[in-house]
């Protein structure tokens, strides 16, 4: 037995004595001799002894039960009473001290020893078993998870305070109440009771967790989202001794999932609208090719029907109706972004001001149209008349949206994007000049929010709109560099937020008109290259009739070959840019190396940024859209060439 450092509480000298020898023949250490309470307190804190030899009976004010209780709120040493005799009632309150052995006098030093030994074993297994607890207490009230014991009647035994926190019952109040009584989950979704864990666990032994959309509600009645799982509690034989559940609060877990979600569809209607918008430029592009012939052979018609009224009633109407067919062309090619946007730097509170005249004749008195613009210009580089489009779409949708009145806003003002901003997080980083449409009609329902800016999509009746108003907006801006955000609320209204990126420069180029009482002629040589046999066939007869030669290709490897043969001067490369083989840009690049002052005119039913890069800061590469009437072509192609003439026998004149 290792020796220990023992304290001797005895008022009888000569049994102090005895103790104090016993101990040292057993190898242990006297550390202090008391005769009385008072001077056992102040001994024991001096001295620390590692156990106490305590006389239950002991004289003066204090007993040996009560100098045991003063001691041990000193020193955690084990107690060992010694007494002669003692009634039911001093055995008691012995028993409140928590003593460790007890030795009846007299007895023998055998049991001396054996009393010793089993209370200083004793007092080494509870320090531990406290040393254990501690840890595990001071471990289960750090983690950042709430957890909960129970026995296995399912009370509690112990709750964190992070369990504390979320459950709105603290340790001492929970200590003993049933499980279910501090641990109450509802279904997020259908707000039914659920079953608790801890129930699930005592019948089924197997470790429980909980499905998504849960939610604990606290004591106080707060609702906290959670994630949650049990398992049985098991001793050394296997016996399931009780359960400990283990949850956390994941408010922020659901919102970053919500964010994500928001983000996917936000992505997803991108990758939808770019699609659509791939579809809807490529159908244009085959469309404005019908539409070119269609247009052009009907504006010859136009010419020669002389007074045949019927004809001419006729073609007027064919024409009509194929200049129809081109507006809707170009709202496609706007949705897509596609079309030839002429951009200029200008003053978008001029745009405003001049839509504000058109717009009050568009309303009627049943509508308050209130224009607020920026008290300084708010330049942008766009399409004007694109712009004014936009403005009027929005407000033609307005009108729609407010049948039985209502007020009209459109306001412009300047905006500083920072990264993420939550006012418009879609929006990149940047200065804006914003043009703000907002109504208080009807608002959208989630439905049609969720479909807003796809073409075709309407809420109007069958006959009353085509659905491209707004995605002609979406597309509009798109082009132009800038951004668009809506927010709507069912009965209270819409509103539009447009950005557009704030120009930089600080003039207009200015371009003359053409002079349109005449159409010009020449007598180059064009090298006409077009895969649509109809529009080649036009285009062919528009230039011969004006006076120029012209050589045919109907791809770009052809037009290689005619031109390498062709051993005069070629003056113009009149081409398609959407090609099968090679492109009109490829073609344009290689004919150029081999004939350096060779004119370029690209024409397309529809543009993307990337054909024009090369085309686009050469004044010498020029461009026309399709549809065109023979007019329009006439002047590009003389004004691609240069030097206007104007021979007799003009196509105008006949």
């Amino acid at each position: 037995m290792d020796s220990a450092r023992i304290m001797i509480v005895e008022d009888e000298g000569i049994v102090a004595m005895d103790l104090e020898h016993r101990l040292k023949n057993l190898g242990h250490e006297v550390a202090a001799v008391a005769s009385s309470g008072e001077e056992a307190i102040r001994k024991a804190a001096a001295v620390q002894p590692q156990l106490v030899l305590m006389d239950i009976r002991l004289k003066g004010r204090m007993d040996g039960i009560e100098t045991a209780r003063a001691i041990q709120d000193v020193v955690k040493a084990p107690i060992v009473y010694l007494t002669a005799h003692a009634d039911d009632s001093t055995v008691e309150r012995a028993k409140m001290t928590e003593p460790h052995a007890y030795l009846l006098k007299p007895f023998k030093e055998v049991d001396l020893r054996v009393a010793i030994e089993m209370a200083l074993y004793k007092h080494e297994m509870e320090q531990k078993l406290w040393e254990s607890r501690q840890w595990l207490s001071t471990t289960l009230n750090s983690i950042a998870d709430a957890v909960i014991a129970t026995d296995k009647n399912g009370r509690v035994v112990f709750i964190n305070p992070v369990a504390a926190r979320l459950t709105g019952w603290q340790q001492e109040e929970a200590r003993g109440r049933d499980e279910d009584e501090i641990f109450n989950i509802i279904d997020g979704a259908s707000r039914a009771v659920i079953e608790s864990p801890v129930r699930k666990v005592l019948k089924e032994r197997a470790i429980s967790t909980l499905t998504s959309n849960k939610i604990l509600i606290s004591k106080d009645r707060r609702e906290t989202p959670i994630g949650d799982s049990a398992a049985p509690l098991l001793d050394e034989n296997g016996e399931m001794i009780g359960v400990v559940m283990v949850f956390r609060d994941i408010t922020e877990q659901k919102l970053a999932q919500e964010t994500l979600r928001a983000k996917e569809e936000q992505l997803r209607q991108m990758q939808k609208m770019e699609a659509v918008g791939r579809l809807a430029g490529g159908i244009a592009h085959d469309f404005n090719n019908m539409l070119t012939a269609i247009l052009g052979y009907s504006s010859l018609l136009e010419i020669d029907a002389g007074g045949n009224e019927f004809l001419l009633s006729s073609v007027r109407e064919i024409k009509k109706a194929g200049e129809r067919s081109a507006s809707l062309t170009q709202q496609l090619l706007a949705f897509s972004r596609k079309q030839m946007l002429q951009p200029k730097v200008f003053d978008l509170n001029t745009v405003v001001a001049d839509m504000d005249k058109m717009l009050r004749r568009l309303f009627g008195e049943n509508i308050e149209l209130v224009t607020v613009p920026d008290s300084s210009p708010c330049t942008v580089k766009a399409d004007p008349g694109q712009i004014g489009q936009v403005i009027m779409n929005l407000a033609i949708n307005a009108k729609h949206a407010m049948p039985k009145g209502g007020k009209l806003f459109v306001k412009t003002q300047k905006s500083d994007i920072e990264e993420g901003q939550e006012a418009a997080p879609s929006v990149a980083a940047g200065r804006y000049v914003v043009l703000v449409v907002a109504d208080t009609g009807c608002g959208m329902d989630e439905e049609t929010k969720a479909h807003i800016f796809e073409p075709f999509f309407t809420t109007k009746d069958i006959g009353m709109g085509t659905g491209l108003g707004l995605a002609t907006v979406y597309g509009i801006i798109k082009q132009s560099g800038g951004d668009i955000t809506f927010s709507s609320q069912l009965g209270v209204g819409t509103t539009f937020n447009i950005f557009l990126p704030t120009a930089r420069e600080a003039s207009v180029a200015q371009f003359d008109q053409d002079d349109l009482l005449y159409l010009p002629r020449g007598t180059e040589t064009v090298l006409l290259v077009e895969d649509e046999a109809a529009v080649r066939d036009l285009e062919h007869l528009i230039l011969s009739e004006q006076g120029y030669r012209v050589l045919t290709a109907t791809n770009g490897e052809e037009a290689l070959r005619v031109a390498s043969q062709h051993e005069g001067h070629i003056d113009l490369l009149l081409t398609d840019v959407v090609m099968p083989q090679m492109g009109g840009t490829e073609l344009a690049e290689r004919l150029r190396r081999l004939r350096p002052d060779l004119k370029i005119l690209f024409t397309s039913g529809y543009t993307e940024d990337a054909i024009f890069q090369n085309a686009g800061p050469d004044p010498e590469m020029a461009f026309i859209p399709k549809p065109f009437q023979p007019s329009e072509f006439a002047r590009k192609v003389r004004d691609t060439l240069g030097e206007s003439v104007r021979p007799e026998g003009s196509m105008d004149e006949k």
